[in-house]
């Protein structure tokens, strides 16, 4: 680590390799994995912390972090791991959650006197678990059940300590449901002040996911684990670790909650992943009563000029470079492969080759960007994608796979955006309706939301081979439907 010293400006000269000294630090001690693109951003911490601290070289704040006598890691990891939330975030989970899981539970647990017992991983400042505790409020009402346990955790002190004083502002409520926020919160000026009784449901604790052992594997066991848009900054094999140690946290058929984007797809083969109202959780009992989804079996190779694009292909007239020639499939097979068996890092190197010519196949280029996507990189996702629309505009499935990366990452507005190209140049793209859908959903845009659940609807059973596995989040053409079915009949209702 150099000793160069915070310029006059008040910044710091962060090099690459100054760079990749804090980032695998951080990764190591934390799991969070802080990708090229987000240089600036831990630029700006490291500013911050180390004019609170009086170093003026990086290498001298590094020496710091690194003491056993000073907890500076953890102030920098305040900053580096606060993650923007609100209440009753995806709603379509906390119906499930409502309607199929706390019903099942409690049937579970009826006569043996034990609590519900939930765990918030990755809490940050309180709306997930407060939530799950006004659903559970109106869940276990009128019945002899005791009162619920709902540990939440996080990593950052300073969000728990935001999380326990339970005061938020109008854009923490966003989405909550009119009767939740008239019932549980009182307003104060600008600030909206959480009830007590929801407060006193939920025990706050800090947690390292990095570090063992997790609550509940002393035999207890948790009936839900909720770890929402938390892996997703982690490593492929800090994401293994972390979700083999839900697994043994969890009790005999408990669930396991986990964001849009966090598939288990390539990470565990130990939980069923099972289908609850159009949304996938996962299991750790094998008696799901006829919800079970299969899993998929690896993608085997496809041959044709748009062998990897699948049916959301349909390169556009701008297309260059012709299709890939047979040994260039074949490689992209084995990458594909690869990344369906949950191998993304071998499978970027095998494509490299193939990716570095000088004019790329435009599938081997988008495999490329579905490879950083399921590596957490995905900023460089976007700047491949955009590198194929600038290189060829009419190319929906880089629209596409940009507009899932957006989402992924809750650019929700320019995720919109991008959906709406793509159904611009393809109307009937089922899957960019349905998200369409489920976006506006989100934002309580209910008119909008069933038109594009219903043109979804009605391609997928006109047509149901336009549905690309490798985007479809595991579900097949005839679950969609079911899951579009299930979204309109919600639309007038709500949690």
């Amino acid at each position: 680590m150099r000793g160069d010293t915070v310029a006059d400006t008040g910044e710091v000269p962060l090099g690459d390799r100054e760079f990749r000294g804090f980032r695998d630090l951080i990764a190591r001690k934390s799991g969070i994995y802080i990708h090229a693109g987000d240089k600036e951003t831990l630029k700006t911490h490291l500013e911050t912390r180390m004019e609170r601290c009086g170093t003026r070289t990086l290498a001298d704040y590094f020496s710091l972090l690194i003491s056993s006598a000073d907890n500076e890691l953890d102030e920098l990891l305040n900053l580096v791991a606060i993650q923007e939330t609100y209440f009753f975030r995806d709603q379509a989970q906390l119906m499930a959650l409502q309607r199929y899981v706390i019903p099942e539970l409690l049937k579970a647990h009826s006569g043996n006197e034990s609590p519900l017992r939930i765990w918030s991983a990755g809490c940050s400042t309180g709306e997930e678990p407060y939530t799950i505790a006004m659903l559970l409020t109106e869940g276990v009402a009128n019945t002899d059940f005791p009162p619920p346990y709902i540990l939440a955790t996080d990593v950052s002190q300073r969000a728990l300590d935001a999380a326990r004083r339970g005061v938020y502002g109008e854009r923490s409520l966003r989405s909550t449901p009119e009767h939740f926020r008239g019932r549980f919160f009182a307003q104060e000026g600008e600030n909206y002040i959480l009830d007590e009784s929801i407060k006193g449901m939920v025990e706050f604790r800090p947690l390292n996911l990095m570090n063992t052992p997790y609550p509940g594997t002393d035999g207890s066991g948790w009936d839900i684990i909720f770890c929402r848009n938390v892996t997703i900054y982690f490593t492929p094999e800090s994401t293994r670790k972390v979700i083999r140690r839900f697994y043994e946290s969890l009790g005999e058929g408990g669930y396991l909650f986990t964001g849009f984007s966090e598939t288990l797809r390539y990470l565990s083969g130990d939980f069923l992943t099972v289908q609850l109202g159009g949304v996938f959780v996962y299991q750790k009992n094998s008696a799901t009563k006829g919800w079970a989804v299969k899993p998929r079996p690896v993608r085997r190779r496809r041959t044709g000029p748009e062998a990897s694009l699948g049916p959301l292909g349909q390169q556009g007239a701008e297309e260059k470079g012709g299709p890939p020639s047979g040994a260039s499939q074949d490689l992209q097979s084995r990458a594909s492969e690869l990344l369906e068996s949950g191998l993304p890092e071998q499978a970027g190197r095998l494509l490299a080759p193939l990716r570095e010519k000088p004019s790329p196949p435009t599938e081997a280029v988008l495999l490329q960007a579905e490879i950083l996507l399921n590596q957490g990189r995905a900023v460089e996702a976007k700047a491949v994608c955009k590198e194929v629309i600038r290189r060829a505009p009419l190319t929906v499935a880089a629209h596409y796979l940009l507009a899932i990366i957006h989402r992924t990452i809750e650019e929700e507005d320019l995720a919109v955006e991008m959906f709406r190209r793509v159904v611009y140049l393809r109307p009937d793209h089922a899957l960019a309706r349905f998200h369409l859908g489920e976006l506006y959903a989100r934002r309580n845009e209910r008119h909008a939301a069933k038109r594009e659940y219903e043109n979804a609807l009605r391609l997928l059973q006109e047509r149901n081979d336009s549905l690309d596995p490798r985007f479809a989040g595991g579900f097949s053409p005839e679950l969609l439907i079911d899951t579009c079915r299930s979204r309109l009949e919600d639309l007038d209702g709500g949690v």
